[in-house]
């Protein structure tokens, strides 16, 4: 860490590989496909607060997660191949819910950082206080059904039963941060997976449901899609947790558009302080719970290659504008923000790719920030360098 964070307030360097393989049972034989990648990771923050304790990423995206000193398999199942329409998948899974946490794989996408649909409300990866894996995985089981639509496309629907995410305190969104200043807060950073539970358990009887149903176009490279999920969050299974989305993918050979749009209730007391609760203090207008709310993030997100050279190399632009509000009844929360993105990936091997990509945040309702969170360095506008080097095999 440089000890000028007033310049640099957050610098991350990672190093990480995956393995990840499947394993099919059907009509025809059992296969195993092992594939991997690699990836280094740069970033640069300027304009948020300053920690006391700075986290540290370093995790993979799909196979292997390093959480500090842990590592976990991001998913592991078995397919069951029933029908030439019908597949049953079981074990550790993807969450079928939207569109970017089933293509997790970075060649998958054109960014390194992930969308606000991503970031702070669907759990497919961790805030910047919280890392808990990578991808939003969860034990369970998936039903996947493919109906072929003639010459219009087809419908692929997938309904599922895990264990749902879920919170052993009273409030869902219930992670610590340690400010600069002195106070420990709570940072409402949406509804990540909570670190205290973990995906093969369930903290309580009541098992979420999810189902995801994507219309994917014959003569056109367009597939859109909508998700629903339900489920109890807490431990005595009496409070909600819904969800529901949409996403849109038109990828075109040179050029591509995608957005996501997602919502969640969340049940909640009011009035609960968990940083209190844990013997900690800090400002009441960040820690209190104000009882249910809805959160909602979108993202539009668009690409085009400008020069291609001997096949597999090219150089293509990204930009990409989201918006979160992850509580409009707090008093001050540093995640309701919109966020400008821009950049470029470099393939200039086989399978290696260079990228870069700027972002400008601004925080929503700014005047109402504590005094806490600016002396701690915390500013209205928050800028980022990201640099990355990946490759797969």
């Amino acid at each position: 860490m440089p000890s000028n964070l007033k310049q640099v307030k957050w610098v991350q360097l990672f190093f990480a590989i995956a393995f990840f393989g499947t394993v099919s049972i059907g009509h025809a034989q059992e296969r195993l496909q092992v594939r991997g990648y690699g990836n280094t990771h740069f970033m640069d923050h300027s304009g948020a607060p300053d920690l006391v304790d700075n986290p540290s990423i370093a995790s993979t995206e799909i196979e292997a997660a390093n959480n500090g000193h842990e590592y976990t398999a991001n998913y592991a199942y078995v397919d069951i191949q029933a029908t030439n329409y019908l597949n049953i998948r079981a074990g550790k899974i993807l969450v079928p819910f939207l569109s970017y946490n089933e293509n997790k794989p970075n060649f998958k996408q054109n960014l390194m950082s992930q969308p606000f649909t991503a970031f702070g409300i669907a759990p497919v990866i961790g805030t910047p206080f919280v890392i808990h894996g990578f991808g939003w995985s969860d034990a369970g089981v998936v039903v996947n059904l493919c109906c072929l639509g003639a010459d219009i496309g087809f419908l692929d629907l997938k309904v599922a039963m895990i264990n749902g995410l879920g919170s052993n305190s009273d409030v869902l969104d219930d992670n610590f941060v340690h400010l600069q200043s002195g106070p420990t807060v709570r940072p409402r950073d949406g509804l990540i997976q909570n670190e205290e539970t973990n995906e093969l358990k369930d903290n309580n009887n009541n098992k979420a449901i999810t189902a995801k149903l994507t219309y994917k176009a014959a003569g056109l490279p367009l597939d859109m899609g909508i998700s629903w999920y339900q489920g109890k969050w807490d431990r005595a299974s009496s409070k909600d947790l819904k969800m529901a989305g949409a996403h849109l993918n038109w990828l075109g050979e040179t050029w591509t558009l995608k957005g996501e749009y997602v919502r969640a209730h969340v049940e909640q007391t009011a009035g609960t302080n968990v940083v209190a609760d844990a013997g900690f203090t800090g400002p009441p207008p960040i820690n209190n719970s104000t009882g249910n709310y809805d959160m909602q993030a979108w993202y539009v997100e668009g690409s085009v290659i400008v020069v291609r050279w001997q096949e597999e190399k090219f150089f293509r632009l990204v930009t990409r504008y989201d918006d979160l509000d992850t509580n409009d009844k707090a008093g001050f929360n540093p995640w309701d923000r919109s966020r400008i993105t821009a950049g470029f990936e470099w393939q200039f091997a086989l399978n290696t790719r260079f990228r870069y990509e700027w972002q400008r945040h601004e925080i929503d309702d700014f005047e109402s920030a504590p005094l806490p969170y600016r002396n701690s360095g915390g500013e209205e506008t928050i800028k980022m360098h990201m640099a990355s080097l990946i490759f797969s095999f």
